[in-house]
């Protein structure tokens, strides 16, 4: 999968998968974002996969029908991941979950739409997905109205879901069908 979207602000996000010889790079983004967003469900140091364990989850989600991990950069500097993860069980291989980060230096720009985007054309293209789910926190004033805008809808509210600075947090749940 590649792609190019054009952003706001004239750059050009330029959107590929994920392959074993990224491991390293995406594990120093993953730490670098854990600390600029209360939203993620890591923090500093607390994602804890070795560089062959992350490679190893690449070459998985390449092998895999159903799962897939996309990384997007702006002149060769990795700003955003997004994902949808699946199970391999027949009773659950028809949905996936998304997940998606982008550096906080480049918020505000698209980055998020688009790697939402592509990853929805991705899912509707593929004949065992038949459902996307993501779980947003309730107070996510900006993450909320750009999934409404991409077709997702809310399906409840888990309370207590997510812990952060002493304080818990709900989350929404919200599905699309593809």
């Amino acid at each position: 999968m590649l792609a190019v979207r054009d952003l706001r602000g004239g750059q050009k996000l330029e959107i590929r998968a994920a392959v074993p010889e990224d491991a390293a790079r995406v594990l120093v983004y993953t730490e670098q974002v854990s600390g600029e967003s209360s939203f993620l469900t890591f923090g500093p140091g607390e994602f804890d996969m070795t560089v062959e364990q992350e490679a190893d989850f690449f070459r998985a989600c390449q092998r895999s029908p159903n799962r897939t991990y996309i990384l997007g950069f702006i002149n060769n500097e990795l700003v955003a991941t997004a994902n949808v993860g699946a199970s391999s069980r027949p009773r659950l291989r028809h949905r996936g979950e998304i997940g998606m980060s982008v550096s906080r230096a480049f918020w505000g720009l698209g980055i998020g739409a688009a790697m939402l985007d592509l990853l929805v054309e991705w899912a509707q293209e593929n004949v065992m997905l038949t459902k996307l789910d993501l779980f947003v926190r309730t107070d996510n004033a900006r993450g909320i109205p750009l999934y409404r805008s991409r077709g997702f809808i809310k399906e409840g509210v888990l309370r207590k879901q997510f812990y952060f600075d002493g304080n818990f947090y709900d989350l929404l749940a919200m599905g699309m069908e593809v």
